[in-house]
């Protein structure tokens, strides 16, 4: 979706995501486009590529690299590879 044009619906809530973050809202948290690229980016640690989602310039920023074809093709094997070797929970393991 960061390789679609800026108006588009994913796009525009991303935005609006970051314009109305300083909102409280009661409840549980909501998971929200920006909260799985945020934990995605976060999975990797590597110096060349972001690994952080906390502003509206993260955002452009992740825009541009989305732009170039390669660079995100990258950035996305990076990201895929480090989230398939976390451990995941199993519900179902625990006997709950």
């Amino acid at each position: 979706m960061l390789r679609l044009a800026i108006n588009t619906p994913p796009n525009v809530a991303m935005t609006k995501y970051f314009k109305t973050e300083g909102s409280k809202q009661r409840g549980r948290p909501k998971t929200s486009i920006v909260t799985t690229l945020r934990r995605d980016l976060q999975s990797h640690n590597n110096d060349h590529w972001p690994t952080r989602l906390h502003s509206i310039n993260d955002l452009d920023h992740l825009h541009d690299i989305a732009q170039n074809r390669s660079d995100w093709k990258h950035l996305t094997t990076i990201i895929y590879r480090s989230v398939r070797a976390e451990p995941s929970v199993d519900v179902a393991a625990d006997g709950h």
